[in-house]
């Protein structure tokens, strides 16, 4: 037990001056086993789950494996299309900030129909976009979850469940 808990701190410790030197970002894993709690608790890496160093252009938006998919398993795409027979999973003029941190937002244009609307009537309109859940998908860094809502309609984030875009 000692032994993982020196391994993490020494993961963590050279992350912390990687970071401080290269200019990289240095990301958390999203899941590990906690052995302690309070302020001096450190979380284990799995071997799943391990921590790592990362530029942010080298972290990808979930997995290019899901079929039909645009955007997918790329660094910073600019359009997503999750690969649905409607417009509802397509967002595109994509522009991004803070790609390679814990979680990147951006800006983009999406199709939204108000509630109770048909989709039919979804007009393209500018939303927020949210990257999260950092880890790695097909053995790459990668963004597993994506989000998007419409502020100027008084959704805020967290209005739509994150979307899993690591898996099939």
């Amino acid at each position: 037990m000692a032994r993982t808990a020196a391994r993490a701190a020494a993961v963590l410790l050279t992350g912390l001056i990687a970071t401080g030197c290269s200019g990289s970002t240095l990301i958390a894993p999203s899941r590990g086993a906690e052995t302690a709690v309070g302020p001096t608790a450190l979380a284990v890496p799995t071997s799943e789950d391990t921590a790592m160093i990362v530029d942010g252009s080298s972290v990808v938006l979930g997995s290019s494996g899901r079929s039909q998919a645009r955007g997918l398993g790329t660094v910073r795409p600019s359009l997503v299309d999750l690969g649905g027979a409607d417009s509802t999973g397509v967002i595109e003029h994509l522009t991004w900030e803070n790609w390679g941190d814990t979680t990147a937002t951006g800006s983009g244009t999406a199709a939204y129909a108000a509630p109770g609307e048909a989709l039919a009537s979804a007009t393209q309109e500018r939303a927020t976009v949210v990257a999260s859940d950092p880890g790695s998908c097909d053995g790459k860094p990668a963004y597993r979850t994506l989000t998007w809502y419409f502020p100027q309609h008084g959704e805020v984030a967290g209005t739509h469940p994150p979307l899993d875009v690591c898996g099939p």
